[in-house]
């Protein structure tokens, strides 16, 4: 566990190619320097390396205790290294005081895709950058390969996304997740106490291939004060300006 002085994560993003993630960062860093007392949770959980059960909807869990943070929660992100299985079974989601966001919601599956995506996992890229969940993303994970995703060497998805959402049982027919209201991003956190556990539930939904938790990270951000966190959606905004270019 860390409860320290706001410190900038590494994070990726689909579009962080070149100039973007500079924009980015500069925007995160002017966000860290308006804030000399602003206190953040960040941790990273590693060498978990649990298999996750295969085709078994109990899924795999493992819990951060958030202590020492005033205020209520601002922003969250997430990061995730899974290994192996077949990302189009995973649901995956981060519960917080009775309340819970979808991280993942067996991307790829739709009408016309009634599997999902094949690809081995979610992990770090090249430069070991995590691959993260955040509202702030320019796109949604679960059309990553419409978008632009790249993996890295294991077969991997990295990058920095939005989390699904999606809000439905996985075990619904692709038709549904066609149009299925996405109510339920990291932002469902807002306002609440930041303080307390936060549980990660990553489940394998159908049977055939078999992951890895290998480790995952947690970021509560408190609500620092007017406009700070406008800075950090400044700098995101710009990384959509660039990559429509």
């Amino acid at each position: 566990m860390n409860t320290a002085s706001y410190r900038v994560q590494r994070l990726p993003a689909s579009c962080a190619r070149g100039s973007c993630l500079a924009v980015y960062l500069v925007a995160v860093a002017a966000f860290t320097a308006v804030l000399p007392g602003a206190r953040a949770f960040t941790t990273t959980v590693n060498n978990i390396n649990a298999p996750i059960p295969d085709g078994d909807l109990n899924g795999y869990q493992n819990s951060v205790t958030v202590s020492g943070l005033s205020g209520p929660v601002a922003h969250t992100s997430v990061m995730l290294d899974i290994l192996g299985g077949f990302n189009g079974d995973y649901y995956a989601y981060l519960y917080h005081n009775g309340v819970s966001a979808i991280l993942l919601n067996r991307v790829g599956l739709s009408g016309s895709n009634p599997a999902g995506y094949s690809d081995p996992g979610f992990g770090p890229n090249a430069s070991a950058n995590p691959f993260t969940l955040d509202d702030l993303a320019a796109v949604d994970v679960h059309r990553y390969q419409t978008l632009g995703a790249s993996v890295n060497g294991a077969g991997q998805v990295t990058g920095l996304w939005q989390p699904d959402g999606r809000a439905i049982d996985p075990t619904s027919p692709g038709s549904v997740f066609d149009t299925a209201a996405r109510s339920k991003l990291l932002g469902i956190f807002n306002g609440m106490d930041p303080n307390g556990v936060w549980t990660l539930y990553v489940v394998d939904a159908s049977a055939g291939f078999q992951g890895t938790l290998v480790s995952w990270g947690l970021t509560v951000v408190p609500e620092p004060g007017v406009g700070s966190l406008g800075l950090l959606a400044f700098g995101m905004a710009l990384c959509r300006l660039r990559k429509q270019r």
